[in-house]
């Protein structure tokens, strides 16, 4: 399956998040090689910008599956910077996002 590290960099430099985005994506591309091939093609798909429903028609899987794929290696991601196998910036946090949208808010 094609990498597509440049889309990852991208995200990580409009993120603001510079110093480390090569380490990430190299530790990033081993994590996802070490998973099924299913979770690989959905999570690669997804990083290519294709909708859930895109990605189910082509993988002839359901809507619900490709959600609990993409859901299940979020945790094997987080489980690895859990062991410090890999630093997730803080800008690709979904919660980070709205604690920070939320002290903001406080803040007005």
């Amino acid at each position: 399956m094609a990498r597509h590290p440049d889309v990852l960099a991208g995200l990580l430099q409009a993120s603001g998040y510079l110093a480390e985005h090569e380490t990430f994506v190299t530790v990033f591309e081993k994590i996802l090689d070490e998973q099924k091939w299913e979770t690989r093609a959905v999570i690669q798909l997804t990083i290519d910008g294709y909708s859930d429903t895109e990605i189910a028609d082509k993988l002839k899987i359901t809507n619900a599956a490709v959600r609990m794929r993409r859901s299940r290696f979020r945790g094997v991601v987080y489980q690895a910077a859990r062991e410090r196998r890999i630093r997730i910036p803080e800008q690709l946090h979904t919660k980070a996002k709205i604690n920070r949208a939320k002290q903001q808010a406080g803040a007005a």
